[in-house]
């Protein structure tokens, strides 16, 4: 039998995943479930930076030309990542 003290009202509780008096989860696992459902709240809820607005403005431009642009430029950032990835996993294999 484990005995759990609310973090929030400071009850003590046997064996229970939330808090008898006020309801608040107690048990790590839940806790955690919490947490984790809040960050990705919040994670939906930040607003986009600046270059993230700017690259979607690029991709989805009315002018064939800039969507060209964005195009190349994603590409070539891809071929950096793939090359980076490629001296990355070189590196990791030559300790074997």
């Amino acid at each position: 039998m484990i005995e759990r003290k609310c973090l929030s009202c400071g009850t003590w509780n046997k064996d229970e995943d939330h808090c008898t008096n006020c309801g608040n989860p107690i048990s790590p696992e839940q806790i955690i479930k919490v947490e984790t459902k809040k960050k990705k709240e919040e994670e939906a809820n930040k607003p986009k930076d600046k270059f993230d607005l700017f690259a979607e403005r690029m991709k989805n431009h009315e002018s064939s030309f800039m969507r060209f642009i964005y195009k190349v430029g994603y590409s070539i950032g891809m071929v950096f990542a793939a090359i980076g990835g490629f001296f990355a996993w070189m590196v990791a294999m030559a300790n074997g």
